[in-house]
């Protein structure tokens, strides 16, 4: 094989390498963006998430100060219906 078909045939080589890397290249610049893309909309709604998540914890504190006032206003009543009980008594009695 002489050099010069050699070098032609080096060049093929070559220039198939370099449009392969191209191609890669491309390949690859799409698959980050694809990439980059689900992230930003992974990161959207993990941020809709969180915001979800704080509002149902104020929720959810609203609602547990709401439950521990009603507790105190029933033992309030039921002291109250204990003490109308005890007086109900004492009255039955002394009738």
């Amino acid at each position: 094989m002489s050099l010069e078909k050699l070098m032609d045939e080096l060049e093929r080589h070559i220039d198939y390498a370099q449009s392969s890397l191209k191609e890669l290249r491309e390949d690859v610049d799409v698959e980050l963006q694809e990439a980059d893309d689900e992230i930003k909309i992974l990161s959207s709604q993990i941020d809709d998430l969180d915001k979800d998540l704080d509002e149902a914890d104020t929720k959810i504190q609203e609602l547990m100060y709401q439950n521990s006032l009603l507790e105190i206003e029933l033992t309030e009543v039921t002291g109250q219906l204990i003490h109308l009980k005890h007086e109900l008594d004492i009255l039955r009695k002394g009738v």
